[in-house]
């Protein structure tokens, strides 16, 4: 685009050399107005989501529901051995109220 290639051959005594040389065609003026420009540089577009990402996602949400549920399981669990321990050893009783 503003770039041209500069290409010297010379020779010397054994080897034959190639010389390229990248030069700019653009002044000074040119340089400058293309850094203030840096702003209007376009943003990459949304490409949708990410599948490996929404995998990730649905895995750590399962895996944090599922925990969660688990506690609250063991908890009741707990609950239950300890009414049913208690009952076992006398210490409380169940009774059935008579109307």
């Amino acid at each position: 685009m503003g770039l041209k290639p500069l290409v010297i051959f010379f020779k010397d005594s054994k080897y034959f050399h190639v010389v390229v040389v990248i030069t700019s065609d653009k002044t000074p003026d040119a340089k400058k107005e293309e850094a203030m420009a840096a702003h209007r540089i376009a943003h990459v577009a949304y490409t949708g989501p990410s599948i490996i990402k929404e995998i990730f996602y649905g895995m750590t949400l399962g895996l944090l529901a599922g925990g969660v549920w688990k506690t609250h399981h063991w908890n009741e669990q707990r609950k239950t051995k300890a009414f049913y321990d208690l009952l076992e050893k006398g210490e409380i009783s169940v009774v059935v109220a008579e109307e």
